[in-house]
């Protein structure tokens, strides 16, 4: 068993089993991760042209489950969500004679961004996947960092916020992350960062079966709230909230992610409604497994 990536302790046990790979539960720290971890050439080969367009992701088999079913058909679905976020970080800014600048970090194509300039933010994003670069760079005339956060050179104390959706969770090493983006932001600064909260008791209730852990070809590091609380204390930040957060889904495609975890069951009942004609209905689902927390950059 490896050490852990964040106490360097080897003090680990298996939590879930997947056969040639493993999630590990460090007990020193409370950190979980992937044993052993996929090699970088194996990570560059999931980020490509299919990433936010996956039709293998809903066939239930691990080696098709990574990346969006469809990231575009989820943009309307996502941003008045990612316009609340936005006002809730500019509100904990406060007051400034200035627009505050924001950086996305993992910015996709662009949607956050795009809802964070019409309240108020001068935006930046950096994207490591070459595919949504290019299609940022046609659409928006905002800056766009292309590559991983570890060999981008980012400006001393430019960033009054700095915001990761499900992105800490796919970093080979977000501790040093962390420090990178601490330096990168303004005293007073927010970080506002969402991933999987892998000690909720729902997500210890589906365990294995939770599509985030069967991500093994991306996900490498979990984090419950105890130690995301402490290693964000470690690296520099004060967190100010941290909760659980859901998504707007059409209730078909909905149906079609649970049958993942039942499918005979939310199969039929997927087809029950598209018949009657309530497949396109949207529904808010917050099944307490995901967890977003916002922090001031201390110091």
């Amino acid at each position: 068993m490896g050490a852990c990536p964040n106490c360097k302790q080897n003090a680990a046990r298996v939590r879930y089993d997947f056969g040639e790979q493993r999630i590990l539960r460090c007990t020193a720290c409370g950190l979980l991760y992937i044993d052993p971890w996929p090699s970088e050439a194996e990570m560059h080969a999931v980020y490509g042209e299919n990433y936010f367009q996956n039709t293998a992701f809903l066939n239930g088999a691990s080696e098709g489950l990574f990346g969006y079913v469809d990231y575009v058909a989820e943009r309307f679905n996502k941003q008045p969500q990612y316009a609340a976020i936005a006002r809730e970080a500019a509100e904990l800014l406060g007051g400034a004679e200035r627009r505050p600048r924001l950086l996305e970090i993992g910015c996709g194509f662009g949607y956050f961004l795009d809802v964070a300039f019409e309240e108020n933010f001068d935006v930046a994003g950096l994207e490591f996947n070459p595919f949504a670069v290019e299609r940022l760079r046609r659409k928006y005339a905002f800056p766009i960092f292309s590559g991983a956060l570890e060999n981008t050179r980012l400006e001393p104390s430019a960033y009054d916020a700095v915001v990761m959706f499900d992105v800490v969770e796919h970093l080979r090493d977000p501790f040093s992350a962390l420090r990178q983006i601490h330096a990168a932001m303004a005293p007073g600064g927010v970080l506002v960062l969402s991933t999987v909260d892998a000690e909720s008791v729902v997500s210890r209730l589906i365990g294995k079966r939770l599509e985030d852990f069967r991500r093994t070809r991306e996900h490498l590091i979990f984090f419950g709230r105890k130690t995301m609380q402490q290693v964000l204390q470690d690296h520099g930040f004060e967190v100010l909230t941290m909760r659980s957060i859901g998504h707007t889904f059409e209730l078909a495609f909905l149906l079609a992610r649970l049958e993942l975890y039942q499918r005979h069951l939310f199969g039929a009942l997927r087809r029950l409604l598209s018949r009657v004609g309530l497949g396109s209905l949207q529904v808010y689902l917050n099944p307490r497994t995901k967890m977003i927390v916002f922090a001031r950059r201390a110091g």
